[in-house]
């Protein structure tokens, strides 16, 4: 049993690590964890302003899973953290994520609410004709794709919780401010002011397949987004009478959706 002043002792130089910059450590690796369309471009984008912070394309962090990839990871940035992100694909959703297996491996793991996730994917796949496609998909996108994948990264964050920091999309964009701040300790980076707006990569371009290639994230601006009005609402649906959704959705914060007739 440790005496209260030795613990205390231990906790304050736990925390002074955790804010010690990588600069001094060995060189640090993060993964972001997500569905897609989960914000994980903005939050690469933001990690990023910091100078100690890789800005690097979309990699899919699953092929370096071994230590012997080590390597390979530095030769990506010359950073002394090294950011790889790359949410889960539709025919990944019984096996993503393949995490690193070497140490040190920090993990920001993403979460966004179902209906504003699946919308997004309807948009992405469907372009115009997302609001005439079959309800069938909505089914599919909502218990398939993002109550797996959702599962995943509850899965992730229970196991490893002192590697694993969870973060929502909604706070993100509400309060960029204070999340990154938190990030960037969490992290090890040496910033310790949170940001709001991002520079453009540096030496790769925003496309659809790397990386977010719509035009909000071109804006170089956290932008709050407006509130959901539901106005598709057979997702709507879907979502308000699956109770595994319910389940995830009060896991991770959100409240049940209001009843149709209702304005949010």
């Amino acid at each position: 049993m440790r005496l209260p002043h030795v613990r205390k002792k231990m906790e304050i130089d736990d925390r002074a690590r955790a804010r010690e910059p990588a600069t001094r450590r060995e060189r640090s690796v993060v993964v972001v964890l997500s569905t897609m369309r989960s914000g994980s471009t903005l939050l690469k984008a933001l990690l990023a302003t910091a100078p100690d912070v890789s800005d690097l394309p979309e990699v899919d962090f699953q092929r370096f899973r071994h230590r012997r990839h080590l390597a390979d990871i530095r030769d990506m940035s010359g950073a002394p953290v090294v950011v790889l992100k790359r949410p889960a694909w539709f025919h990944e959703v019984l096996s993503y994520p393949k995490l690193p297996r070497f140490e040190g491996v920090r993990k920001i793991v993403l979460f966004r609410d179902a209906y504003e996730t699946v919308r997004s994917l309807r948009k992405m796949i469907f372009h115009r004709l997302s609001g005439w496609t079959e309800p069938f998909f909505n089914s599919l996108l909502a218990e398939h794709y993002w109550c797996r994948v959702t599962e995943n990264l509850l899965n992730v964050q229970e196991n490893d919780p002192e590697a694993t920091i969870p973060v929502r999309y909604e706070d993100l964009v509400v309060q960029p401010e204070e999340v990154t701040r938190r990030l960037f300790s969490f992290i090890g980076s040496a910033r310790e002011e949170g940001v709001n707006s991002y520079n453009p990569p540096t030496h790769h371009k925003w496309s659809w397949g790397k990386d977010d290639g719509g035009t909000k994230i071109r804006s170089l601006q956290v932008q709050p987004p407006p509130p959901t009005d539901y106005a598709n609402r057979h997702l709507a649906s879907v979502i308000r009478e699956s109770e595994r959704i319910a389940r995830l959705r009060e896991r991770l914060g959100y409240k049940p959706l209001p009843d149709p007739g209702i304005s949010p």
